[in-house]
């Protein structure tokens, strides 16, 4: 009933969200949650996951997920033309004003994002709210469109809560909206990261109702590491640590863990809930050439400890604190060192900076930044606190 309750209120909002000139009958619209575009042989291909109208209250008792949602694929030359070919496949109007997730596959943004994006821009139905992802590992985005989720019976809304969820508590994903990502597609000195999808097990099997019924699903969606833009085009991919790295430099950072090693005993390792964490980048001409600084403010919780160690020891805390501080450290260096040395894009906003605080210099030489970038120097600083050390004063590990 909890499902069938949220279509009737996206049902209804969608009467109220426009003025009385193009007002429609509810039974005139099928409401689309999620958009996945591929490039194909024929040009581009346009896929809708929307909520299936004629979802019942006894289907949804029952845990029908496929009854829920419907997905429908058009082809064309062009996206606005392969957009409206979808009216030949439900007699109802389709609306968009309730995405939740843009889903681009990674052959189509090898070609400049922008392109794909300006359509979404100009239609006055489409809001700026919603997520945008790359299909990641050759997997189209129809493929994750079309994959159904077992404990959200709405795929679109499963997947925006996952990138919710890892940028609240992982840190590693790079969870952005659509306006955020126009944002950063045109601000001077700073490249585009957005947060990778993949589907885990086989596509086909992963959109078929029998896969979410099951207590061990073999197929499933899975958020993996960040794409890396370069011009609007993807230029690679942040593993993990880079992602971490690269959020960190962002003050992107909410909530994550860090694996450090004990201050006795490298070997042994200790774990650190981040809690919170902050991050400001400045810019300086030092002789005529720039130099960018960038300090990390971090605060966690020890909430692990596989060695034998004393946190009420101060000498002991500060040991694993800079422990912590170099950690985080080399997560951001290893992602302005891909950025610099293999994408030779400015992730991190280095020229961005440079534009606000040393606004001369940049009008100079926007022209060549793509040159300069590579090579300019910076410097890390980064404060981790340890706050809280847990209820006991030692590790039980060596006890017997």
């Amino acid at each position: 009933m909890k499902i069938l309750k949220v279509i009737i209120i996206l049902l209804l909002c969608s009467s109220l969200v426009t003025g009385c000139w193009n007002r429609r009958e509810l039974n005139e619209l099928v409401i689309a949650l999620a958009i996945g575009l591929d490039k194909t042989e024929k040009g581009y291909q346009f896929t809708v996951q929307v909520i299936n109208p004629t979802v019942s209250s006894e289907a949804t008792k029952k845990g029908a997920v496929g009854s829920t949602v419907r997905t429908l694929s058009a082809e064309g030359e062009a996206l606005f033309d392969t957009w409206r070919k979808l009216t030949k496949l439900t007699p109802r109007k389709t609306y968009f004003g309730h995405i939740q997730v843009l889903v681009l596959q990674e052959e189509l943004v090898k070609e400049d994002i922008s392109k794909f994006l300006d359509p979404l821009i100009r239609d006055h139905e489409y809001r700026t709210d919603f997520y945008v992802v790359v299909a990641k590992d050759g997997d189209s985005a129809k493929d994750i469109v079309k994959t159904l989720t077992f404990l959200e019976p709405i795929p679109a809304l499963s997947l925006k809560t996952m990138l919710e969820s890892s940028n609240e508590n992982l840190g590693s994903a790079t969870a952005y909206e659509f306006d955020e990502v126009l944002e950063d597609l045109k601000t001077d000195g700073k490249e585009l990261v957005i947060s990778g999808v993949k589907v885990m097990g086989d596509a086909e099997a992963g959109s078929q109702v029998p896969n979410t019924e099951t207590s061990d699903p073999k197929t499933y969606l899975e958020l993996d590491n960040s794409a890396v833009f370069k011009g609007g085009k993807i230029a690679g991919w942040f593993n993990e640590q880079q992602s971490k790295g690269y959020n960190y430099s962002q003050g992107n950072i909410k909530s994550t863990s860090e694996m450090v090693s004990c201050p006795m005993n490298k070997e042994e390792k200790l774990t650190v809930e981040i809690i919170r964490s902050s991050a400001k980048m400045n810019a300086k001409l030092i002789d005529g050439v720039p130099k960018i600084t960038i300090e990390v403010e971090a605060e966690g919780n020890l909430v692990d400890v596989e060695c034998e160690l004393d946190p009420s020891d101060m000498k002991v805390l500060k040991k694993v604190e800079k422990n912590l501080s170099k950690h985080i450290k080399s997560d951001i260096t290893e992602a302005i060192r891909v950025s610099q040395e293999e994408f030779k894009s400015d992730t991190l906003g280095f020229g961005s900076v440079l534009h606000r605080k040393e606004p001369s210099y940049w009008r100079k030489h926007k022209n060549e930044w793509e040159d300069l970038f590579p090579a300019i120097q910076y410097d890390i600083s980064v404060s981790a606190k340890v706050r809280n050390t847990g209820s006991l004063g030692h590790s039980l590990s060596k006890e017997g």
